[in-house]
């Protein structure tokens, strides 16, 4: 006997093992943090092995709590109302019928229900009982999450059988679930900063104290960390900084943060943990206040640019020429505003007897000043002009290599066979000049045969592989997505590159994108000419 299909009966309500899972799906309970309620609706599966096709409806009942907290593991179970598929010609001994389900989740990768096989011997053509599926979710953002029934698969060890049920028509929302910000969902801004203007609150020398408020924390709560971490927000400490913060009863945040003098100059993420609450906001960390001076010296009606750093932000200086006892050399003194990284520009013609220029801070005191030196000459002189270019940006593209990508063949002997493949090469041009960075996913349809035998896209995986194209300028690396298995709905990352947070920074380049693929073939699969889309999207 050619191991004879014991699972299905083609005609009698459909897919019987299909509805196995489905039903099992019903059930799902998140965190415990409000009480459950269930949403039901009918759902038809067509279960296929070989050139059978064995097709049921029946009705799915999902329970979950309407609300629940990102970063939650929760417990998930899904009831099928007793409905099963209807066996085969051949019997099933007792506790030989394993059934999973997925459930797809909005905004994250699917679940995977399950439970141990536990049913009494089945006769031929008899039904199939459905066990009440059970596993576990961790909601992973908030808001509005949606639950939908998704594929169910029957294991039957004892021949060798693993059957995919795939879910006819549209995936019905089975339970809609509001995820809130674990602890709150914090918001964080600067009100002050001592001995800056009130214009600054994205600059801080070491010994100021930064004055911090914010709504939407935790009430009551203690907060857990202050970090000074990179732009980028890594390499993050808190040994820097004394904070002083608290929040009250109705969640307001307020407090100071001391920037202590072990703190490096340059620009800073300040972050604050409360529980699974994270908030950020950039702080410069203000150096010495040093000027530049290009040229350095000169002769008479010699212009020189003067170049200021470290000076605090939003403020105004005042440049001025002067001689050596500290008397202005001119009645034209310019003044120049401080940008938010501390810099300024000015252009001065420092007049005969000029020994040194003086940038002072209009809100400042004589110590919130720097200087430097002139270079007086008697004969000679310089002129300036100015230079502009406008660098218009291009465009954000994706070219692929022709053809198709052919994997090993496998011959079907009752063992799963592992079918090797390589995607296409692809090359993404990033030339918009910008700090958006971009992102290039991927999903695969289900294998299928022109008689309509089907091996499902999940069993697809690949191994991502990127890199600066050869030859080419690059702004920035690139990630290469994690090795793992391809769906047809959720896109897995291929590459991506991330967005820059500096302002004066630029992403982009020229790359390469490629991937090892991997298709795992069932031990028992119609012979034929499969074939599938795997889509690229670029963003």
């Amino acid at each position: 006997m050619k191991h004879p299909h014991p699972g299905l009966v083609p005609g009698r309500g459909g897919a019987a093992l299909a509805a196995l899972v489905v039903a099992a799906a019903g059930s799902l309970v998140l965190g415990g943090s409000s009480p459950a309620s269930a949403g039901s609706a009918s759902v038809s599966y067509d279960c296929v092995f070989s050139t059978s096709h064995s097709q049921f409806t029946t009705t799915a009942t999902l329970t979950a709590p309407a609300t629940a907290t990102a970063g939650q593991s929760v417990d998930v179970t899904l009831d099928l109302d007793d409905a099963g598929p209807a066996n085969g010609p051949v019997p099933l001994p007792a506790n030989s019928v394993a059934a999973s389900a997925q459930v797809l989740v909005s905004g994250q990768d699917p679940i995977t229900l399950g439970a141990p096989a536990s049913h009494p011997a089945i006769p031929a053509k008899g039904t199939i009982p459905i066990p009440d599926l059970s596993g576990k979710l961790t909601v992973a953002q908030p808001g509005s999450v949606t639950l939908t029934p998704g594929q169910i698969t029957l294991d039957i060890p004892s021949y060798g059988l693993s059957l995919a049920c795939t879910l006819q028509g549209d995936a019905p929302v089975l339970h809609t679930m509001t995820v809130t910000a674990g602890g709150g969902s914090g918001t964080l801004s600067v009100s002050k900063i001592s001995g800056r203007p009130a214009a600054d609150t994205t600059g801080a020398r070491p010994g100021d104290t930064v004055t911090l408020g914010g709504s939407g924390w935790t009430p009551s709560a203690a907060v857990d960390t202050v970090e000074l971490c990179s732009l980028t927000g890594t390499g993050c400490s808190g040994a820097d900084l004394t904070p002083d913060l608290t929040v009250d009863s109705a969640g307001k945040l307020t407090g100071t943060v001391l920037v202590k003098a072990s703190a490096a100059p340059g620009p800073h993420t300040l972050k604050i943990t409360q529980g699974g609450t994270t908030a950020t906001l950039v702080l410069g960390v203000l150096g010495t206040r040093t000027l530049q001076l290009s040229p350095s010296g000169g002769g008479p009606g010699t212009a020189t640019t003067v170049t200021g750093a470290s000076f605090d932000p939003g403020d105004e200086v005042t440049v001025t020429p002067v001689d050596d006892s500290g008397t202005p050399t001119t009645d034209l003194a310019v003044t120049a505003p401080v940008d938010a990284r501390g810099s300024f520009t000015a252009t001065v013609t420092p007049a005969t007897g000029t020994v040194k220029i003086v940038a002072a801070e209009k809100d400042g005191t004589a110590e919130d000043s720097a200087e430097a030196a002139w270079a007086a000459a008697a004969n000679g002189g310089s002129s300036e002009q100015n230079l502009k270019i406008v660098v218009a940006g291009g465009a954000l593209t994706m070219a692929q290599e022709p053809g198709d990508v052919t994997f090993e063949p496998v011959t079907v002997d009752g063992t799963e066979h592992t079918s090797g493949g390589t995607l296409r090469s692809v090359q993404v041009k990033d030339f918009r000049g910008g700090t958006q960075g971009w992102s290039l996913v991927g999903t695969v349809s289900d294998f299928r045969t022109a008689s309509g035998a089907v091996i499902p896209g999940g069993r697809l995986s690949w191994t991502p592989a990127c890199g600066v194209h050869t030859g080419a300028a690059a702004a920035s690396t690139v990630t290469a997505g994690s090795p793992g298995p391809l769906g047809t709905t959720i896109a897995a990352p291929l590459c991506t590159q991330s967005a820059s947070t500096d302002p004066a920074s630029v992403t982009g380049g020229h790359f390469d994108a490629g991937a090892g693929l991997s298709l795992d073939v069932p031990a028992i699969a119609q012979s034929g000419a499969y074939e599938a889309v795997l889509r690229l999207t670029l963003s």
